[in-house]
């Protein structure tokens, strides 16, 4: 059994609405509504993300009807219209992405009590259907593919909702719904950040160079054992970085960050790093060489006869806070990482929304 040694603050409001729920970017809320008279489109939310990109709302008739778009795009609200043949994109205000609460309200978009955003809809997002003027309205994705947005955004968006109000009316049963399902629900305080809870991992396809591979890990875990990245070849790991509570070599029950090839430690650290604190791990593998730093101290190298290197040739997958099926045998630790961590892989900070997977309950913010 993992132990748990941070306790992180995992208390959720269930008057929130989370809208990062789906990895795939398909909406968390699909809504539509039917009126017997013609009625403008109003909208009331508060907003808060630390996310620079992804999709808020959509609200009109299908892909070629009438619709807006309301998204983050580089940390500010952006508004995309279509009516027909016109298309407008609108951006305006100040960056909105720092993690405190926005209101929007009446397609006038608001912060800080300044209006940033006035929305004219001149045209008419209802669609005529058997004597019933409809709206759809989706929340947190968009109800097309997402190449057919007139600017193009990454629609995964990590954010928070509440105190919304769609066309004036009330929203009894997705307030029930959201009540009865945790995952539905925000934390009540974020930081930024990537959030693994210890249940899945992300997934990444990245080209190396073949002799040279820098990795910096920025981490709060909340538990001892979990692995950190590995590259993940067939049945086989290339190299793993983990948090390990024993030393197999060394036959040592104690804290350690392990860097493994297979199921050999190349090299190691004694760490502690549970204790709430923010800490930072660094590997270099350079040719035949693997180098460890903890907090800025140098690990220990491991060098035994015919020396395990990291074949950085082989199209591996980069796998981020865990492993898939492979052989037990693969690696010395398997256990998936719980805690917070940010990712950098020869200075390019890795963005779980441009993932080719994540496990749902991953929050990256």
């Amino acid at each position: 059994e993992i132990t748990t040694c941070v306790s992180l603050t995992m208390k959720r409001n269930s008057r929130s609405l989370y809208l990062g729920r789906m990895f795939s970017g398909v909406p968390v809320v699909r809504l539509r509504f039917r009126r017997r008279v013609q009625t403008g489109f109003s909208a009331e939310f508060d907003l808060r993300t630390f996310d620079p990109e992804g999709v808020i709302f959509f609200a009109g008739g299908h892909l070629n009807s009438s619709w807006i778009v309301l998204a983050m795009h580089h940390g500010k609200l952006e508004l995309q219209l279509k009516y027909g043949a016109v298309s407008r994109v609108t951006s305006s205000g100040p960056v909105a992405n720092d993690g405190q609460w926005r209101k929007g309200r009446s397609l006038v978009i608001k912060i800080d009590r300044e209006a940033v955003m006035k929305i004219a809809v001149n045209g008419d997002l209802f669609t005529l259907q058997k004597g019933m003027h409809e709206l759809n309205l989706t929340v947190g994705g968009v109800p097309f593919r997402e190449d057919s947005l007139i600017n193009q955004v990454n629609p995964r968006f990590d954010g928070c909702m509440r105190e919304w109000r769609w066309l004036t009316g009330e929203d009894t049963s997705i307030q029930e719904t959201i009540r009865s399902n945790d995952n539905m629900q925000c934390f009540s305080t974020e930081n930024p950040g990537t959030y693994y809870p210890g249940t899945g991992f992300a997934l990444f396809n990245i080209t190396y160079e073949p002799q040279s591979l820098r990795i910096q890990l920025t981490l709060r875990p909340a538990s001892t054992v979990g692995v950190l990245l590995a590259l993940v070849y067939q049945d086989s790991v290339p190299l793993s970085i983990s948090l390990s509570d024993y030393h197999r070599d060394n036959q040592e029950w104690r804290e350690y960050v392990l860097v493994s090839v297979g199921d050999v430690i190349v090299a190691s650290a004694p760490a502690f790093l549970c204790d709430a604190e923010v800490h930072e791990v660094n590997v270099t593998v350079s040719g035949n060489l693997t180098i460890l730093e903890v907090d800025g101290q140098p690990g220990q190298s491991h060098t035994t006869l015919g020396q395990e290197t990291v074949d950085l040739s082989l199209p591996s997958s980069t796998f981020i806070g865990g492993l898939p099926d492979v052989p037990l045998v693969s690696t010395p630790v398997s256990s998936f990482y719980r805690g917070c961590m940010e990712v950098t892989v020869n200075g390019l900070a890795l963005d779980l929304d441009e993932a080719f997977h994540k496990h749902n309950d991953i929050r990256s913010h």
